[in-house]
């Protein structure tokens, strides 16, 4: 039986040199068997270093074929503006949630229009845009769903609204009971900051921005076998590898 790899990996934040230190030991394990990532979304904001890490996503996703991007609620921000649908008042709510680190990033804090930003991105990035317009909701597989923040345990898989795949806490990390599928998901982060797993839903939002550490869950053939979390720490990097059920391995 072929060996399929899928590789998911939680909330980036701008924090660009831990992404490549993940990156760099994932591929190091896994680049022979071709394997597949799903980002799953908040690349942007807060981390002071949006740009370098939408380049690392963007040559990940070309380099690995059948790689996506789940959009998430920060990088919807940015879609929006992209698309001249973003209002004053959610631009002022995006400015608190990180989007001056980002627009800083970017080297277009001191544009005046969101006109100006998009036709700069466009003619300098345009392989960022390109990446956020073509950002997916939801990535299914037979075992798993994979979003952003979660779903309405409520409601079938293929009526979910936009909003709660984006956002949705309260109902979702607390729901017990089975879904049609596993979520994998980021957005909240773990109370333990390292990747957790449930009957339910496997977390891995670890803290990129706060604890400095970005995980990723790991698949084969659709079966969880295990992460591997990346931070830096005091100039040395350091990468923690865990099991299925979320325990350290020995390094």
């Amino acid at each position: 039986m072929s060996k399929e790899i899928t590789i998911a990996i939680g909330d980036i934040h701008g924090i660009a040199w831990v992404l490549e230190v993940l990156l760099q030991n994932l591929e190091s394990r896994y680049a022979a068997d071709k394997p597949r990532f799903i980002f799953l979304g908040d690349v942007i904001d807060r981390g002071e270093h949006s740009l370098p890490a939408m380049n690392m996503v963007c040559s990940t996703i070309e380099n690995y074929p059948g790689s996506v991007l789940v959009l998430g609620n920060h990088d919807e921000y940015l879609l929006r503006l992209l698309k001249g649908e973003l209002s004053d008042d959610d631009q002022r709510i995006w400015m608190m949630l990180g989007g001056v680190e980002t627009l800083q990033s970017y080297a277009v804090d001191d544009f005046k229009t969101d006109d100006e930003i998009r036709v700069f991105l466009e003619r300098v990035r345009p392989e960022h845009v390109a990446l956020l317009k073509s950002a997916v909701s939801m990535v299914l597989s037979p075992r798993h769903c994979f979003v952003h923040a979660g779903i309405d345990p409520t409601r079938p898989l293929n009526d979910q609204s936009e909003k709660d795949l984006r956002y949705i806490r309260k109902g979702f990390l607390d729901h017990t009971e089975m879904m049609e599928r596993v979520i994998v998901h980021g957005h909240s982060i773990t109370p333990s900051e390292r990747p957790e797993v449930f009957n339910n839903r496997i977390a891995i939002d670890t803290g990129s921005y706060r604890t400095g550490r970005i995980s990723a869950a790991i698949f084969e053939n659709d079966i969880l076998t295990g992460f591997v979390s990346a931070e830096v720490v005091d100039g040395t990097s350091i990468v923690t590898t865990y099991d299925a059920h979320a325990e350290p391995l020995a390094a």
